[in-house]
């Protein structure tokens, strides 16, 4: 079975500042909504044909925790996109409160 996979963003920029991402020398606009980062999935033509959703486009997910959240409700309730949660991943560097 081939495998399609959309990496999606949390964020506009990024504010971590990771030295081997190019994303975070744009510097930090704003976080995403739900609903825009459900957007990027429903926008895309190929949508159905979708296996794989990956939480690695622009920004940190964990630093818009509850977008993030959100949007991942919606893609696996079946109410929503019913995807399974194993086809989802969440890509983050962790977030450290001080």
């Amino acid at each position: 079975m081939d495998k399609a996979t959309l990496c999606v963003s949390s964020q506009v920029g990024c504010k971590m500042g990771c030295l081997f991402c190019m994303t975070g020398k744009q510097g930090f606009q704003g976080n995403l909504t739900a609903n825009e980062i459900l957007n990027q999935v429903k926008s895309l033509p190929e949508r159905n044909t979708l296996t794989n959703i990956v939480y690695m486009g622009m920004g940190e997910p964990f630093d818009n925790l509850v977008e993030v959240m959100k949007s991942l409700e919606i893609l696996t309730s079946e109410w929503g996109f019913a995807m399974s949660p194993r086809r989802i991943t969440v890509s983050t560097i962790g977030i450290i409160h001080h």
